[in-house]
């Protein structure tokens, strides 16, 4: 016992030595995954986390496709943990990974009765942070833990990040802390009451507190996460204005003004890796401007110009930082996820708003995030709030599936940004956006895209026509692929390929697209020599598109020392079904067990002496 005792103190010291001496302003370790499709969940009645995982990542086990979803932003409140205690979502967040949801976004705060600040910071509203904020944030394992009791938003993140550490990756501190609720965090510097030039009254926004006191729940999120799990990120609480951003970025966690001083010695972008934010492009601005010749708003809502608004916004909260020395030079850059994004799927007032703008908008903005290296996207929502006929607003409709309220699990409609999700997760997933090879590609201006490539050095190329009218998904150019690329022959898949499983094979020269997003890849020409006709005769691959079994069946005119071979869509071998073996004159039928070729697009090609002749044969996963 003393001996066990002993060990226990030694690991104790070990964690109590453990806590971090460096901030973001020293380093921001790089990530090693790679871009995953998130979701936010919601909540519906009959359904539980785990039911909604299932049909947000797919799970084959209960023959759920899912939408594409690769990660989750699930929230784990102090007031929820406090109540329920703070393994009650431990096996639901394993089961997340097992399912390869992995790298999650977890959005943290919002303090128990017991434990909220009980100022009135704001005259009318109680403060809605941690009370306690300013007690030290150690205490060397007095009260048992290495962290301070009394400090209760350290407690909190000490005891949680020790439970969910390996099913989280990323911490966003609050969600939206900046929710303006005066109408002036949008204003640029020069005007009245703007946030670039005025500290903003608590009253303000939602967290009514003062700004300093989100400072320093970022600097307590910092010092212990990082002590729990060095690995982990800390984010800014999916922000929406740049003005909020550049108020962490002038203000240290000192309550008297924000100062630095001795106690309180580094502004706010020291205490967090990640830069958070929300995108919603139908109503930040991103889809209209001024034009004096009109005299009012010129509206561009399509969905190249509300994937642009969502790389805008990008653009503007990079310029704060990089005026505070965040550019990779005076400070490490910091790392970015889009934690809630989105645009309806029906339109409401002057707002975009179809079906098809939605699921090529998802697709779009998956490709530029990647290109401008977001880690995350996550969709607000799962499912929608409402029905089509019964929504009242746009956010009630932005949903992979329609309403689950009332509907039992496993019985979802999908909606076509399901299908279109799926589509990503099956052609593009696991691939690594190849700046070098997007511009061997010498896209026009008119043209979108860009090339992903595998681990097999094999690539994807994502290409569509520019949409350029106001609410119209519309467009067509027509793309050649450059001579010295080596591309001859193309197989194209559509957006809605994860359900139909069909593809065309073309000319890699003078092909059509339109403002649809289409998925490329090299490969072989079907084919059949002029003799070929002539000796082998009613070909039938059958089932096609089939699953674990291939029945061919074929004529032959003459008898031919004829060899059968299975290749992937690259003209590789995968394997033979029949190697060299004598066939006689007269109908043939051989049957081969698929079981062992993963999903995907195949070509059987029939050879002799005589002739050669490549059919193609999908094979699919469900």
């Amino acid at each position: 016992m003393r001996n066990y005792l002993l060990l226990i103190a030694l690991l104790f010291c070990f964690s109590i030595q453990a806590q971090v001496n460096y901030t973001a302003n020293d380093q921001v370790p790089a990530y090693d995954g790679h871009f995953r499709l998130g979701s936010n969940m919601g909540a519906y009645s009959n359904w539980d986390d785990t039911d909604l995982a299932n049909i947000a990542g797919g799970n084959s086990a209960l023959g759920q496709k899912g939408a594409g979803v690769r990660a989750l932003r699930p929230a784990l409140p102090e007031k929820f943990l406090e109540y329920w205690g703070y393994d009650i979502r431990a096996t639901t967040f394993q089961h997340y990974t097992s399912i390869d949801l992995k790298d999650n976004t977890a959005f943290i705060g919002y303090p128990s009765e017991d434990h909220q600040d009980p100022s009135f910071h704001c005259s009318s509203v109680q403060s809605q942070v941690f009370d306690n904020l300013y007690t030290d944030i150690w205490d060397g394992g007095a009260n048992g833990t290495p962290v301070n009791d009394d400090n209760y938003y350290a407690l909190y993140l000490y005891k949680m990040v020790s439970v969910y550490k390996n099913e989280v990756k990323f911490w966003e501190i609050w969600n939206e802390p900046d929710f303006d609720l005066s109408g002036n965090g949008w204003k640029p510097a020069g005007m009245e009451n703007n946030w670039f030039e005025n500290i903003p009254d608590p009253c303000d926004y939602h967290l009514r507190a003062p700004i300093y006191h989100y400072i320093r729940m970022l600097r307590i999120s910092y010092e212990v996460i990082k002590t729990v799990d060095p690995s982990a990120y800390i984010a800014v609480g999916g922000l929406g204005y740049p003005s909020f951003l550049d108020l962490i970025m002038r203000h240290s966690d000192n309550p008297n003004g924000g100062s630095i001083t001795n106690e309180y010695p580094l502004l706010g972008g020291a205490y967090f890796d990640v830069m958070s934010y929300h995108a919603y492009p139908h109503f930040d601005g991103s889809l209209r401007y001024w034009s004096n010749d009109v005299g009012g708003f010129v509206h561009t809502r399509h969905s190249d110009a509300a994937a642009a608004g969502v790389i805008q916004k990008q653009t503007e909260f990079q310029e704060v930082m990089s005026n505070y020395g965040y550019d990779g030079s005076t400070y490490p850059e910091k790392l970015w996820i889009i934690t809630e994004s989105n645009i309806p799927r029906l339109a409401f007032g002057e707002y975009i708003g179809s079906p098809r703008a939605q699921r090529n908008f998802l697709i779009k903005t998956v490709v530029a995030c990647q290109q401008a290296d977001i880690l995350q996207y996550h969709l607000y929502i799962l499912a929608d709030a409402e029905t089509e006929a019964a929504a009242s607003n746009e956010f009630q409709v932005m949903g992979f599936y329609k309403k689950l309220e009332g509907i039992s699990p496993y019985q979802q409609e999908e909606n076509p940004i399901a299908i279109a999700g799926r589509s990503l997760q099956a052609l593009i997933y696991k691939k690594t956006y190849d700046p070098v090879e997007t511009q061997k590609m010498q896209l026009s201006d008119k043209i979108g895209g860009g090339a992903f490539k595998a681990n097999d050095g094999e690539y994807t190329y994502v290409l569509w026509a520019k949409t350029e009218t106001d609410q119209s998904e519309s467009a067509g150019t027509k793309y050649s692929f450059p001579a010295n690329m080596g591309i001859d022959f193309v197989e194209k898949k559509q957006w809605n390929f994860s359900n139909t499983q069909a593809s065309e094979v073309f000319s890699a020269m003078d092909f059509a697209l339109t403002g649809d997003p289409v998925f490329i890849t090299k490969t072989l020409k079907t084919t059949a020599s002029p003799l070929a006709e002539k000796v082998l005769n009613n070909i039938q691959l059958f089932p096609n598109p089939g699953t674990d079994h291939l029945t061919l069946n074929f004529d032959l005119n003459i008898g031919q020392n004829l060899q059968i071979e299975i290749l992937d869509s690259k003209g590789k071998s995968v394997n033979s079904i029949t190697p060299n073996r004598v066939y006689e004159a007269g109908n043939h039928v051989v049957d081969y067990a698929s079981q062992d070729l993963v999903p995907g697009i195949y070509l059987i090609q029939f050879r002799s002496s005589l002739f050669q002749k490549t059919l193609k044969w999908v094979k699919i996963g469900y």
